[in-house]
């Protein structure tokens, strides 16, 4: 299938940033697309401020102006897809929407042309199945720009040859695949995740705990440099509640509705770092502060989110 050296990535939001990132550092000729033209303006900045935060010393200016040169904006999907070796999905975690999407791409993409989707929670097959293409479509899952990890997962239908292609694309960028052998929901340690999300989000809704009783704890039994809570504001709250509402509606499970201290956060417009607070409030949360693990200042053994103590 050769080097899958020209990536085009629709959608730009937090992780089509990230992944376009990871594409130019690693030389990959990168084009972004996204329905709004002051997302991808402002995703150009953003992945510039990521190359030289944690690539500047590295690549010093000329490396980072050449990374740079690799990432191009597109006024629309067609440009952006036509001529690629695998195309990126990464729009909000709406099933019919990423069907649509895919189906635009599989119209304007070249026939060999790999369609990934970057998702958290959905299957690919319904995906695959809005294209003409559904041996070249495959599930990964990104993480942020500090983890190496990325879930790779296959449907029936999907050729042994896009996945082995992207296996390698991903070591390319100095990434570590993680294979899920058989299509699942919300992949294989992604579940895991969820399990420890719902949970938290179980117990700060019902009142048990706060956000800081739960990072401290977390942080001091497993030597994470962040805990859970600071984990979902860094993926946005927003975000977090769309995956839930995927599982609910599948699944129609009450004790996968997103809980109500989600909601009213969201509601709020608390959607974590990219809004400036979230279970913390940004750019300087309170678990970066002298203290703060041991719990000797008042803030970090209160918290200042009132959890729902009426179980409703």
């Amino acid at each position: 299938m050769g080097d899958l050296s020209k990536v085009g990535i629709v959608g730009a939001g937090y992780m089509g940033r990230r992944i376009a990132y990871s594409c130019i550092v690693s030389g990959k000729e990168t084009r972004l697309y996204d329905i709004s033209p002051d997302a991808s303006r402002k995703a150009i900045d953003v992945v510039r401020s990521l190359v030289i935060e944690r690539d500047g010393s590295r690549l010093r200016a000329t490396g980072v102006a050449s990374a740079m040169s690799r990432l191009s904006v597109k006024s629309s999907l067609a440009a952006c897809v036509a001529g690629v070796d695998l195309v990126v999905e990464a729009v909000p975690e709406v099933l019919e929407t990423k069907r649509q999407v895919f189906a635009e791409i599989d119209r304007h993409a070249d026939p060999e042309t790999l369609i990934a989707t970057n998702t958290s929670a959905l299957l690919g097959s319904p995906l695959a199945a809005a294209t003409r293409r559904p041996d070249k479509v495959v599930n990964f899952n990104f993480g942020h720009p500090e983890h190496r990890k990325v879930e790779v997962m296959a449907h029936s239908g999907t050729a042994p040859s896009t996945v082995e292609a992207t296996l390698e694309f991903l070591r390319s960028l100095d990434l570590v695949p993680i294979l899920v052998r058989r299509e699942i929901m919300g992949y294989a340690t992604n579940r895991i995740w969820r399990a420890v999300k719902k949970e938290v989000l179980f117990l700060l809704d019902r009142g048990y705990t706060t956000a800081d009783d739960i990072d401290r704890g977390w942080i001091l039994d497993w030597g994470s440099p962040i805990g859970p809570c600071a984990m979902l504001d860094r993926i946005g709250l927003d975000v977090i509640r769309d995956v839930e509402m995927v599982y609910y509606q599948s699944t129609g499970d009450p004790s996968d509705r997103p809980p109500q201290i989600l909601n009213d956060m969201v509601e709020q417009g608390k959607l974590g770092v990219k809004s400036g607070e979230g279970f913390y409030t940004y750019p300087n949360p309170r678990y970066q502060q002298p203290g703060w693990l041991e719990g000797r200042t008042e803030e970090s053994r209160v918290g200042p989110h009132e959890a729902r103590r009426d179980g409703s």
